[in-house]
């Protein structure tokens, strides 16, 4: 089942490296990587170029984007595998073996299959743990699926529509509520560890942030009316609980 993963990047030289050595370390190779880097101006693009010199299996696409998610779209488009699989720049696999995991159900017929996330610090200490059991995919629960450990047919993604690169942070949001109104979805939630996600991306500031909180209230009120309310509070609260668990039984609690 050939798996085809995008990472976008742009002006991360840092970290750009382990999230390529990650995906190369995977036993299944039957994946093609896509690399979109938006013009980087910092080193970066040079740093990819010498970690994929002659490796057939990884395309570098190099043009100026929008925003993250014109890039995304950029990815897609380009793919030729089945299902897509989205990894950003910084974060990794949190094991060598987990594509042959995520494979193993895709080819039980699943449209889509997920998994949990870790985020963790500079230090590699573990800061939150996202793990939301989820049987069936709707719109009390679509929030609840770590956009990182999505892998979605391709066909779906052609069905509901390309991200929307009007919003900036976002159109994950919009894109998983849109995928929860699709009738008979084949969905499987993986009881596994997909990605250790680094922390001090654009949502995690005060600016990005607040840019967030408002286009998920557009993206809510556009989708549900003044439904958006509930179910944007709903939301909200069950962040705020599963964070403050986070907070209690991670303490001190680290990556390998």
């Amino acid at each position: 089942m050939k798996l085809s993963i995008i990472t976008v990047v742009k002006n991360d030289k840092k970290n750009i490296s382990n999230t390529i050595d990650s995906l190369l370390k995977q036993k299944f190779k039957n994946y093609e990587y896509i690399i979109v880097d938006g013009k980087s101006t910092d080193g970066t693009t040079e740093i990819i170029k010498k970690k994929i010199k002659n490796k057939k299996k990884i395309k570098l696409i190099i043009k100026k984007d929008r925003n993250l998610y014109e890039a995304i779209n950029r990815g897609i488009k380009a793919s030729k595998g089945k299902f897509i699989g989205i990894i950003h720049s910084g974060d990794t696999y949190s094991n060598n073996k987990i594509l042959n995991t995520i494979n193993k159900y895709l080819k039980e017929s699943a449209d889509i299959v997920i998994g949990k996330l870790i985020y963790i610090n500079n230090k590699r200490k573990i800061v939150r743990n996202w793990d939301y059991k989820i049987k069936k995919i709707n719109i009390f629960n679509s929030f609840k699926i770590a956009h990182p450990t999505l892998f979605i047919k391709k066909k779906l993604i052609k069905k509901i529509g390309y991200y929307n690169i009007n919003y900036k942070i976002s159109s994950d949001a919009d894109f998983m509520i849109r995928l929860s109104k699709v009738d008979k979805l084949r969905f499987k939630y993986i009881d596994k560890n997909f990605v250790f996600m680094k922390i001090g991306g654009l949502s995690s500031s005060f600016n990005g942030l607040s840019i967030k909180i408002l286009e998920d209230l557009k993206i809510y009120y556009k989708h549900f009316g003044l439904f958006f309310i509930f179910l944007y509070s709903y939301k909200l609260i069950y962040k705020l609980y599963l964070y403050l668990i986070s907070l209690i039984f991670l303490k001190n609690s680290s990556v390998r």
